[in-house]
C-alpha cells in the first residue's frame, strides 16, 4: 500500500497549511525553503509568536516532500 505524497504539492504552497506560521515568512529571503539557517521562521518562533512543534512539523513535511521526490 502506498502512503500520501506531496511530491506534486509546490514547497512554496505548503506554508499555507500552517496559518498560524505563514505571517512569520515576511522575513525570510527569497525562495526560502523554510529550512534553512537564514530563514526568519527560526526567529519568529522563538519570539513566540507560534509553538516550535508547528515549525517542526512545517519542516518534517517539507523534508518527507524532497525525499519522495527523489524516488
Amino acid at each position: 500500500m502506498r502512503s500520501f505524497g506531496l511530491a506534486h504539492v509546490d514547497p512554496s504552497r505548503v506554508i499555507h497549511a500552517f496559518p498560524d506560521l505563514e505571517p512569520g515568512t515576511e522575513g525570510c529571503p527569497r525562495a526560502c525553503g523554510h529550512d534553512e539557517p537564514d530563514c526568519a521562521l527560526d526567529g519568529w518562533v522563538a519570539e513566540g509568536h507560534a509553538d516550535r512543534a508547528r515549525l517542526y512539523s512545517l519542516r518534517r513535511l517539507l523534508a518527507t516532500r524532497e525525499r519522495t521526490e527523489g524516488d
